[in-house]
């Protein structure tokens, strides 16, 4: 019943942090399922439960980087492998949330999954087990994975792109 209750509470949140990860909605979904079934082996071996939300997304984040290096390994990059994840639709009257959201698609990966397990509201020493980073290299990273994201979001504000293009993924060589 306990993993139950912390699906439902943090079920969505690592839902849409693999989503942004990987890119790919069957692939976060099997993450998702991957993560909550080591919760339910950790709380039957009587794992410590203090900080739940942060080893659930510390999980989470190697589950995504172990699927990542599986889908390199096995399956050449094409760019119709490479289809977006469709966020959750919200309210975008001047259309700065979707050009948010482009800004956070062109990023690099780790500064992606930085700043999304920073909105999550993990706290620094949890990005840092999730990110597999030390934790007094967590403040500066951190900061300028937000620079370079606003950077981006600011140039495409002032570039009059459209707004709902798809973006290249920088970081993927």
């Amino acid at each position: 019943m306990e993993a139950r209750e912390l699906f439902e509470a943090h079920g969505a949140a690592i839902y849409r942090f693999a989503a942004v990860l990987l890119k790919h909605p069957q692939d976060a979904e099997d993450c998702v399922q991957e993560t909550f079934l080591k919760l339910l082996r950790h709380l039957a071996a009587g794992g410590e439960t203090t900080n739940i939300r942060g080893w659930l997304f510390t999980v989470a984040a190697n589950a995504a980087r172990d699927r990542q290096r599986g889908r390199a390994r096995w399956i050449p990059w094409l760019p119709a492998h490479d289809r977006e994840v469709p966020p959750a639709p919200l309210p975008d009257e001047d259309g700065r949330l979707a050009r948010a959201r482009a800004a956070l698609a062109a990023l690099a990966p780790r500064d992606r999954m930085l700043l999304t397990l920073r909105a999550q509201g993990l706290s620094y020493r949890d990005i840092a087990s999730a990110a597999k980073i030390a934790p007094v290299s967590v403040g500066r990273l951190l900061a300028r994975a937000l620079d370079r994201w606003a950077a981006a979001n600011e140039q495409r504000e002032n570039s009059h792109e459209p707004v709902f293009e798809q973006y290249p993924d920088p970081g993927r060589r």
